[in-house]
């Protein structure tokens, strides 16, 4: 297959099939995690990564080497002033009880709190779950400490008027931490996109931005099936603006303008 040579092919494999991470995406990434070693070495490691768990620290190191870590806070700005001034509003008016909020692939934990930041400031209560395949940034994302340095860092986009939502680092001029109040409204946990979320527990706004382009076609199938059995009548889901939902149409723009924000309607009342 175009470039690829066995048994880096067969490890590729195993990974699409697991994780659902489409072979051009995973291309570079497994070549420089592979390094020098031989054929055989290869060979060992995928009949090793065939049988281990996904708990195994070598699946770990290899999958921490595939993903994409680049996030930052109030990323795609338009989208979200739509979900600030329409979203939240139905939400909340819809709901009496906390909305339920699932922030899927939400990598070191920017988007997660930006959402909660728009949640307190639209007067939304709510609770989030925040999930990434990646166990080092999930830790990073429950710490909630960012660091402000030259160059593409997590607070290039964010408004002056959201410094607000952190404290000041006690002793590192240059970094900042997520309020302590804002933390607690949000559950960080590692969790595979190509397994079902929360175990049947369904959500009213799902945050699945940037993250269906790094799915095989094979995988995506799966992975909209895992929304669809998140959400109920009336959930919301946001998308990236160069993703698309392939194969369910359970969910339907809910504005023409911004046709990355989906729902799932509601019946229609006699």
């Amino acid at each position: 297959m175009d470039g690829w040579q066995e048994p880096s092919l067969r490890i590729a494999r195993l990974i699409e099939a697991r994780y659902g991470l489409s072979l051009p995406l995973q291309r570079d990434r497994l070549l420089g995690f592979l390094g020098r070693r031989s054929a055989q070495d290869q060979l060992q490691l995928a009949d090793h990564l065939a049988l281990a768990p996904e708990a195994d620290p070598v699946w770990q190191d290899l999958i921490e080497a595939m993903l994409v870590h680049e996030t930052f806070f109030y990323r795609h700005m338009e989208q979200l002033n739509v979900v600030r001034r329409e979203v939240l509003p139905v939400l909340r008016q819809r709901r009496t009880a906390p909305i339920t909020v699932w922030c899927a692939g939400c990598a070191t934990g920017e988007e997660a709190y930006t959402l909660a930041f728009l949640m307190r400031e639209a007067a939304c209560p709510g609770r989030i779950t925040a999930t990434d395949l990646s166990a080092t940034s999930v830790a990073t994302a429950r710490a909630g400490l960012y660091r402000r340095k030259p160059g593409l860092n997590s607070f290039r986009a964010l408004p002056d008027e959201a410094w607000r939502h952190f404290d000041a680092h006690p002793t590192d001029p240059d970094s900042w931490a997520v309020a302590a109040g804002i933390r607690q409204a949000v559950d960080f946990k590692v969790h595979n996109l190509m397994t079902r979320f929360q175990s049947g527990e369904t959500v009213d706004l799902i945050s699945c931005r940037n993250t269906l382009i790094y799915f095989s076609e094979d995988s995506l199938r799966q992975v909209e099936a895992m929304l669809v059995a998140a959400s109920r009548p009336g959930t919301v889901l946001l998308l990236g603006p160069a993703e698309r939902l392939r194969y369910t149409d359970v969910f339907v723009p809910m504005t023409a303008s911004h046709p990355q924000i989906f729902h799932w309607p509601l019946p229609e009342v006699p």
